[in-house]
């Protein structure tokens, strides 16, 4: 479905100026149609046809009464005679009210106002729904809409929505939230059934009706302030250790003077304990991947200790290689420890452990360049600790057995190692290419005895449901790992890794 913007960009001679205050109206208008108790649609001139016709830009149903639209009609062009009273506003310019027969004996009541901006109508507002002539109202009924009312004469004199809006920090409000509609002298004259139950739980619990708004414990700042700056105003209010209210003051304007106020109150008492549960949560997780971290380090530490004062070679370098596994877990909580997330940036993590391995085996008899292609997106923290240990023995493998010592200084070369990552919706590939001296004749992975070898080749079939491959790079020497790791071990089809645009 086309958004507003693409549909006044395609239909409409719309400006930026004027898109941009009809998606500040429907940003808000839910609360609107909540108050008339009926479907609100939003209409333009459509431009692009030869004859004079209205393209439908938004539609919003209430929440307080029944939609007489299930289908979805935005962005349907209609004829003028087919919306005689829109295009009468239109022409007019001014509010038009009127009944529309559709068949049968029902009639559709009208009401369709210009919206504008600058002296100018952009839109048409219009508010519809069933009329029923002998149906009684409630006064809560009578009241919102008495109050819609004020507001689209606001939206006919291009008042609302306000200019300087404040970006709401929490959900478009509701009627349903509990509405308090306030005086220009700050009294109450009305309070729903909901915001006594969020009075009362901010402790006030004598009649609302009559009341000035100070003393309800919202306090009259914010009030002052919605008729100074004739724009809404956000409050949260806390009573105790516990219950905590937004409120939503939306001055009601005539002539840019504020004759009043609707006051929208939720109680986000469950949110805010949630949030609290989950701030905890996380501090929590991320104090114990800190001391994961630092255990895992100081084992690292020990180890490398430990091999200083082997004298065998060969088993100073097991427990070196011992160390620097530990270490490539150790960058994984590392990294999860700095995150509020339980899942990690895969790309950084193979950075890191880069750059643990140029540590430990670039010499300058051996000089080696190390890269890193391609973008993986973010993976389980579970998927990236084990595959840290898989490119940490495969880059350590490509090192040890494509650039021997002995040759590097007899040809004095300088070997070239890259990680090819490859994200795909359905898949993860991590390939490690060096241009060494290549597989050994008649190699075979399966009958393959090395310590290193055997550790990622049960890490991937076991722990990651994935494939590992070895073969020659092609065309004279080199080496090409390649781990093929399925989609059910990442986030899911593509989550934050983005697929190439065609």
């Amino acid at each position: 479905m086309a958004t507003l913007t693409e549909l006044c960009h395609s239909h409409t001679e719309l400006d930026d100026d004027q898109i941009t205050h009809l998606q500040n109206l429907t940003a808000i208008w839910g609360l609107l149609a909540d108050l008339s108790f009926a479907d609100l649609l939003l209409y333009g001139i459509d431009s692009s046809e030869v004859e004079k016709s209205l393209v439908l830009l938004g539609h919003v149903r209430p929440t307080t009464g029944t939609t007489l639209y299930r289908a979805d009609m935005i962005g349907q062009v209609f004829e003028s005679r087919h919306r005689p009273l829109i295009t009468e506003c239109f022409n007019k310019e001014e509010t038009i009210e009127g009944l529309i027969q559709t068949g049968g004996e029902r009639e559709i009541s009208v009401r369709a106002t210009p919206v504008r901006l600058g002296g100018q109508v952009v839109a048409v507002l219009a508010r519809e729904r069933l009329y029923s002539a002998d149906r009684a109202s409630s006064v809560l009924e009578r009241t919102y809409r008495r109050v819609f009312r004020r507001f689209v004469e606001m939206i006919e004199r291009g008042e609302f929505p306000y200019r300087e809006e404040e970006r709401l920090r929490h959900r478009t409000p509701r009627v349903g939230d509990g509405l308090l509609l306030v005086d220009q002298q700050g009294r109450i004259e009305f309070a729903s059934p909901n915001a006594v139950s969020a009075l009362h739980r901010i402790g006030m619990h004598r009649a609302a009706v009559g009341s000035r708004l100070e003393e309800t414990n919202l306090g009259a700042v914010m009030l002052r302030q919605a008729f100074a700056r004739r724009t809404a105003v956000i409050e949260e209010i806390s009573h105790g250790s516990e219950v905590v209210v937004v409120s939503h003051c939306l001055p009601i304007l005539d002539k840019r003077s504020a004759t009043g106020a609707i006051v929208l109150l939720r109680d986000v008492t469950d949110l805010r304990r949630r949030d609290r549960e989950l701030v905890s949560k996380d501090t929590t997780i991320r104090e114990v991947h800190h001391r994961v971290k630092n255990n895992l380090q100081t084992i690292s530490s020990l180890l490398r200790l430990q091999s200083r004062r082997l004298k065998s070679e060969e088993a100073r370098a097991a427990v070196q290689e011992s160390a620097r596994r530990v270490g490539a877990i150790s960058v994984v909580h590392e990294t999860l420890a700095q995150s509020a997330e339980d899942d990690t940036e895969f790309t950084e993590i193979v950075g890191l452990l880069v750059k643990l391995v140029e540590e430990t085996v670039s010499l300058p008899e051996r000089p080696l360049r190390f890269s890193v292609i391609g973008e993986g997106g973010k993976l389980p923290s579970q998927t990236t600790t084990t595959l840290a240990v898989v490119i940490t023995e495969l880059l350590q493998n490509a090192v040890d057995h494509g650039y021997p010592e002995s040759l590097m200084v007899t040809e004095g070369n300088s070997g070239n190692v890259t990680i090819e990552i490859d994200r795909k919706p359905d898949s993860l590939s991590v390939r490690v290419v060096d241009d060494g001296i290549g597989l050994p004749d008649q190699f075979e992975i399966e009958t393959s005895q090395g310590l290193g070898l055997t550790i990622v080749r049960t890490f991937v079939e076991t722990e990651l449901d994935g494939v590992l491959t070895l073969k020659p790079a092609g065309k004279g020497s080199g080496t090409v790992a390649e781990v093929q790791i399925p989609g059910n071990r990442l986030l899911g089809p593509w989550d934050d890794a983005q697929e190439p645009e065609v």
